[in-house]
């Protein structure tokens, strides 16, 4: 119950951005609207560590979408933000887009394939499966994208940045995936736009 809980807020939080950044002529106004975001995650991570007790009363109150595990670390949504407002900032709109929709809809269908139906695990502990449908998940969604007036996606880009944001989610890496496969989705596109 917990794990849809997580999935369903990040999907509607990850979905909002790139709506509101594709019915707005200037990326001025998404910024602002993850600044505001970002804001109220600041505070909750400012608070979280001047309060004692305060994570877990959050988390308990939170219904699935905090993790304690967090404790240590930056709450997920906070990586999250950083990373859009990062992307948003300085990426092509149809690259920033993109990679957000995949970053939010491909770690969900993973996360939830590989719980669900996973068997075999990777060198890096994440499931096959997972990845796989990871991948998929991003190819259909930049297809459809593709599809959308004013975005502007070929194949080779639809394709490297699947595989971009597959292979990055599945690195053991220090830092956040929620931080690190956005943006290096829009990276790896970027450079394959400019070639």
């Amino acid at each position: 119950m917990k794990l849809w809980a997580r999935k369903t807020y990040r999907i509607g939080m990850g979905s909002l951005f790139p709506i509101i950044y594709y019915f707005t002529p200037h990326k001025y106004f998404t910024l602002l609207v993850v600044a505001y975001f970002l804001g109220i995650m600041t505070v909750i991570e400012i608070l979280r560590r001047l309060i004692k007790g305060a994570w877990e009363v959050m988390v308990k109150h939170s219904r699935g979408i905090l993790k304690l595990e967090e404790a240590r670390t930056f709450v997920g949504t906070t990586s999250f933000l950083i990373a859009v407002f990062i992307i948003i900032a300085a990426f092509d709109k149809s690259i920033a887009i993109t990679a957000i929709v995949f970053l939010t809809f491909g770690d969900a269908m993973a996360t939830i394939v590989g719980m669900k139906i996973g068997r075999i695990r990777t060198f890096t502990g994440k499931t096959l499966e997972g990845s796989i449908a990871f991948f998929v998940t991003c190819v259909v969604l930049g297809y459809l994208l593709s599809l959308t007036p004013r975005l502007y996606l070929s194949w080779p880009l639809i394709l490297w940045g699947a595989a971009a944001a597959t292979v990055i989610e599945m690195l053991p890496l220090r830092l956040d995936d929620n931080f690190t496969v956005g943006i290096g989705t829009a990276i790896v596109m970027q450079i394959v736009k400019m070639i």
